[in-house]
């Protein structure tokens, strides 16, 4: 998981905030129920056995602390860190 395919995934989550599965002239809310029976299931697989699971200091870590590392907000108000903490 790197920084391109997080970008690539809040595409595709900010998109789904514009599928419809009923009319707009219907009154009741939808509740994303109904996309199962209109879009195949999401499935993420990522296998990469050249990544070393290293911290900054160069300790073993485990994939979760390396996916929780990964998802951190980063510190600081320039555009490009804003960009990256939407995405988290």
């Amino acid at each position: 998981i790197n920084e391109s395919a997080l970008e690539n995934l809040s595409l595709v989550v900010n998109l789904t905030k514009h599928i419809r599965t009923k009319s707009a002239s219907d009154e009741t809310d939808e509740d994303g129920s109904d996309f199962g029976s209109f879009f195949p299931q999401f499935l993420w697989v990522v296998r990469d056995f050249s990544l070393q699971l290293v911290d900054e200091k160069g300790a073993d870590i485990s994939s979760k602390t390396y996916l929780e590392n990964a998802l951190r907000e980063i510190r600081g108000f320039s555009e490009k860190v804003q960009s990256k903490n939407r995405v988290r």
